[in-house]
Order: structure tokens, then C-alpha cells, then sequence
């Protein structure tokens, strides 16, 4: 089940909040695609089959869809941005800054508040030009690639490499407290394997990994207007409240009560956040 919210529109872009609830866990009809458009994932996770391939997505990864081309998904809730784009608007903003690259993308910190940032932009109502804008910079910010396969890995070991990833990010959705001990044993390798073979694929270590998906969930709750930082710090497996601070400001260069004023879309109190001794 798809719940799809409009939430702004300029020159050859619409911008839509989209509610992901799948009636079961199960792989969708494969169907094509009727637009052009660009999905970033802001909660929860999914997988995507298209081009023959497969691809875990959660609020670290977005994806390209392309007019035409089959796709399946299978996965649990997730809230998305959709930025669906008029062919010209896709030719002029997408192709000609990316090239000929890949669907799949991960989203770093910096992209992904570009992405919020823009979503509190349309929830307050900005006026057309701010809103064409900050969209154009959000598009001309998507990298260029997903990962660095490495020079001489055989296709049926990229298989391989790129499963054991796929079960890391899933297991650390599912639980990002989790230990590094725990997480190897749950998938069935040595830690120094699951190191060294994830960071290979992502360009991340497992620990950056796990931070940018507590701090976007952080980001996610701020943007709901959650006030206080020892129930953030608890709710996401902090330390304390100083601990989740530090690594909000590390990831994206800023403090929560920053963010929460930035990310409000004006619909609740402005008032600072509080902190619980």
C-alpha cells in the first residue's frame, strides 16, 4: 500500500512524500515505470529489483527510476521522497550531471540533509523560486557512484560480497545497538571479514555506517518535533544525550536544536529542545 502526499511543484519537478506499507512481505508484480524520478528513503527499508539486479535501500541509499524499465520491490514500511521529473527536466538536471551511471546511490549525510532541509521547505509553504532552487541543488548533489568493487573480484565473489553487505545494513536496521561480535556471528563470518568486506563495497566502515542511520533517525524524529535529547539518546542507543549530540554535529556539521529549528516545517512550537539531567 502506497499513501502519496504532493507536496510541492516547480518547472518539471513535483515533489511527493510517499508511505510505504506493504499488505505482506512478499516481492511486488513486476511493473514498469511511468515516470522519471528520483527516490530518496528518509525511514524504514526495502529492496528494489530492476536492470537485473537486486538492492537493499534504506535512509542511507536512494535510486533512479527510469520511464520503462521493470522494477519489483519487497520489503517493510518506509516513509520516501519522490522527485518525479518531466523527460526534460530529467535530461537537464540528472543525465547531463550524472552521465550514464548506475540506479543505485548512497545518499552521505550532507545529500541527505539537503534532502530534509528540502522537505521542511515544502511543508512551510516556500514561495516557488526558494523551492526550484534548493531542488536543483539537491539533484546536482547526487554522487556518482556506489560502491568501489576493487580490481580483480570475480563476478560470483561481488555475488558474495555484495549479500554479506546487504545482510549488515539489514541487521543494522533491524537493530543498530548491535555489536559488531553479535552482527558478525548473526550473518556467519569473523568480524575482521565483515570490516574489511564492507568497507571495500560501501567506501564506509560498519561504525559510519551505524552512526549516519542513528543520526538520520535522530533527524527524522526532529523533524517531528521530538524535544529532548535523553529520550533521543535512549531511543537510538546513545550513551547520553552528549554522546548523540557529538555524532549529530560530526555527520552533519550542526547541533540538534539547530536542526530541529531547520527541519520544523513551522506546523509545531519552535521552542529549544530540552535536555533531561
Amino acid at each position: 500500500m502506497l499513501r502519496v502526499q504532493r507536496l510541492a511543484e516547480v518547472t518539471g519537478v513535483v515533489l511527493a512524500d510517499i508511505h510505504f506499507q506493504p499488505a505482506a512481505l512478499t516481492w511486488s508484480p513486476s511493473l514498469p515505470e511511468t515516470v522519471d524520478a528520483i527516490c530518496l528513503v528518509r525511514s524504514g527499508w526495502f529492496r528494489r529489483a530492476a536492470v537485473g539486479r537486486t538492492e537493499f535501500l534504506d535512509a542511507a541509499y536512494g535510486y533512479i527510476a527510469r520511464i520503462g524499465v521493470e522494477e519489483r520491490v519487497f520489503g517493510r514500511e518506509a516513509r520516501l521522497t519522490w522527485i518525479q521529473l518531466t523527460p526534460d527536466a530529467y535530461d537537464t538536471l540528472v543525465q547531463g550531471h550524472r552521465g550514464n551511471r548506475e540506479w543505485f546511490f548512497a545518499a552521505n549525510p550532507a545529500l541527505d540533509l539537503r534532502h530534509r532541509e528540502l522537505i521542511a521547505a515544502a511543508g512551510r509553504g516556500t514561495d516557488g523560486f526558494e523551492m526550484a532552487e534548493r531542488t536543483h541543488a539537491l539533484l546536482a548533489a547526487l554522487p556518482a557512484r556506489t560502491e568501489r568493487p576493487g580490481p580483480g573480484r570475480r563476478p560470483r565473489t561481488l555475488v558474495a560480497h555484495r549479500s554479506l553487505t546487504d545482510s549488515v545494513r539489514e541487521a543494522l536496521n533491524h537493530d543498530p545497538t548491535i555489536g559488531l561480535d553479535s552482527l558478525a556471528k548473526a550473518i556467519g563470518y569473523s568480524p575482521h571479514h565483515v570490516s574489511r568486506v564492507f568497507s571495500a563495497m560501501t567506501g564506509r566502515s560498519v561504525t559510519d555506517y551505524r552512526n549516519e542511520l542513528r543520526v538520520r533517525s535522530v533527524l527524522e524524529d526532529l523533524a517531528q518535533g521530538a524535544d529532548n535529547l535523553a529520550d533521543l539518546a535512549t531511543r537510538h542507543g546513545f550513551a547520553d544525550h552528549a554522546h548523540l549530540t557529538r555524532t549529530v554535529v560530526q555527520k552533519v556539521g550542526r547541533t540538534p536544536s539547530a536542526l530541529r529549528r531547520q527541519l520544523s516545517t513551522g506546523r509545531r512550537t519552535s521552542r529549544d529542545l530540552r535536555v533531561t539531567p
